[in-house]
């Protein structure tokens, strides 16, 4: 059965209504690898030119709000956890994304699990309003290990400050891209991979950007 749902043509998804046969203790997982390849499959109408990218990223809300209407949070085992505040990431919704989202960060699998979980809670914080909190968040993420800072900078130039510039904290703000600049440059990754390749490719493409922005900020104080 499991198997059966994840069968998706290119351009085709399935619809979230066939989750209920599936245990909702094991339910949260194949929501989110039935999220994964919607989202292939949209991104694919998208680069036809079969829709818009405004029409791509409603119809993944969309789809991301039925798969929770199948979906029992109270049977989500902590391991899921993350999981299901990507869902609700994506659904916007976030004062359930920012309580979801401190749950998981009680046990990451791993370092990678905690950076990622903890930039996505700051992002989470920083669109329900609490902007000193997001930065503080944000930042709690720059002991991780040159191998393991590749997100931390596109979260918090491209999730992070657009939400939080411009609500009185921006000389924080200006800081903690400045921080993340910093991770960003001792980034350390595998050059014989091609993910390697890019990152390293567009690495001082996004460090321009963040000092440009780092400027804006302190500019204004």
């Amino acid at each position: 059965m499991l198997f059966a749902l994840m069968l998706v043509g290119c351009g085709q998804y399935e619809n979230p209504n066939d989750l209920s046969t599936i245990p909702q203790e094991d339910r949260m997982e194949v929501a989110y690898s039935l999220l994964k390849q919607a989202t292939d499959a949209l991104d694919v109408k998208f680069q036809k030119g079969q829709i818009t990218d405004e029409q791509r990223m409603e119809k993944i809300r969309e789809y991301s709000e039925e798969l929770l209407k199948n979906v029992d949070h109270a049977k989500v085992p902590l391991s899921s956890q993350w999981q299901y505040a990507e869902i609700l990431r994506i659904s916007r919704r976030w004062i359930e994304a920012e309580e979801t989202l401190k749950l998981a960060l009680k046990a990451p699998a791993d370092e990678d699990r905690r950076i990622q979980d903890t930039l996505r809670l700051a992002q989470a914080e920083a669109h329900n309003g609490k902007y000193k909190e997001a930065i503080e968040t944000a930042k709690l993420t720059f002991n991780a290990k040159d191998e393991d800072t590749a997100p931390i900078l596109l979260a918090v130039l491209y999730e992070i400050s657009p939400v939080v510039k411009g609500h009185g904290v921006d000389a924080a703000l200006a800081d903690l891209v400045v921080g993340a600049i910093e991770c960003h440059a001792r980034t350390k990754v595998d050059l014989k991979t091609d993910e390697g390749k890019i990152f390293d490719s567009v690495r001082s493409f996004h460090i321009r950007r963040a000092e440009q922005l780092v400027d804006q900020l302190r500019a204004k104080i």
